[in-house]
């Protein structure tokens, strides 16, 4: 891996979990958790990401 294509694989990486913890923390707020609820919502579902998937994205 080049040091271009590691930093790609790390933005997309943080993209990744930029966009599942934003995700994940609305709808726990919108279910009605708590804020301490919510984020833990948050890092659940950064937890969770696939990061061979976020590898792949362009």
């Amino acid at each position: 891996m080049t040091e271009q294509q590691a930093r790609q694989w790390a933005e997309a990486t943080r993209a990744a979990c930029k966009e599942a913890a934003q995700t994940a923390f609305e709808e726990a707020s919108m279910l009605g958790l708590c804020q301490e609820g919510a984020i833990e919502a948050a890092l659940s579902a950064i937890e969770m990401i696939d990061v061979d998937a976020a590898r792949a994205e362009p």
